[in-house]
């Protein structure tokens, strides 16, 4: 991690960031709350010479190992893919994180890199150049990477739990899905309590255990198959939808085709 100049951020790091808030999306359509407002986010976005820099810095993060049951964030791994560990399973448990960016502080980052290997003082250079007032920015690009990093301990944790119990576990930056072909209700207690143990926050209103049917990071699974939201079949004729549906199509005949090959004869 050498040959970062060391810019001191955290005295003044509304010189090296921009704020600004952009309404929630879902399927390209904005996010609307009940009193019809729309769902906003903040963004934090580096200026350009900060960005070049943490684009730099997380092409040689990504080379830090994490559990396979991660997907988002990570090369050749999608939503898609993500969804598809679940697809023969029966009973669903999704979690949303809440503020998940927000709550991984500096001293988080820089426990986490010095866990990882790096000297005292590389770890501060990189934490001083990704984090803003004392958290990640939604926004950087090492955001995603560095936020899977500091969770990694905990996934692996609820990893063990799930092999233990036949429940297939994945995440995708904040969402968390468990699945099996066993109703396995009683075990969510512990689960909710593993992630308050380690200091993640779940979001109350994004708890759900379902049967048959579950939307698992923007893709359905329902009886062994896998469906795209009628949101999205919605706006098929725009020129972005169309080619993302085609490639999501692709992509779902080659992972069937992958999991035929892996099953014994």
């Amino acid at each position: 991690m050498n040959g970062f100049a060391f810019i001191n951020i955290q005295q003044s790091p509304d010189l090296y960031y921009k704020r600004y808030s952009q309404p929630k999306k879902k399927f390209g359509d904005p996010q609307i709350n009940n009193d019809g407002t729309f769902r906003m986010r903040e963004i934090i976005r580096p200026i350009y010479t900060l960005k070049m820099l943490q684009k730099e810095l997380n092409s040689q993060l990504k080379e830090l190992e994490l559990p396979d049951c991660m997907y988002g964030g990570i090369e050749e791994r999608n939503n898609l893919v993500n969804a598809f560990q679940h697809i023969n399973n029966k009973y669903f448990f999704t979690i949303d994180l809440k503020k998940f960016f927000n709550n991984i502080t500096n001293s988080h980052v820089h426990q986490t890199l010095v866990g990882r290997g790096l000297n005292w003082s590389d770890a501060r250079t990189i934490t001083n150049l990704t984090t803003y007032k004392g958290s990640l920015p939604q926004g950087a690009p090492t955001s995603t990477t560095l936020a899977n990093l500091v969770f990694a301990p905990t996934v692996e944790f609820l990893e063990k739990f799930c092999k233990e119990r036949n429940i297939t576990f994945t995440v995708f930056v904040d969402d968390l899905t468990f699945s099996s072909s066993q109703c396995f209700r009683r075990h969510t207690p512990q689960i909710l309590e593993a992630l308050q143990k380690n200091g993640f926050f779940v979001n109350n209103n994004k708890i759900h255990y379902r049967e048959n049917c579950c939307e698992i990071t923007g893709i359905i699974i329902r009886r062994g198959k896998l469906f795209l939201p009628k949101e999205i079949l919605s706006h098929q004729n725009k020129p972005g939808v169309k080619k993302y549906i085609a490639a999501v199509l692709k992509q779902y005949d080659l992972l069937k085709e992958a999991s035929q090959l892996k099953k014994p004869e």
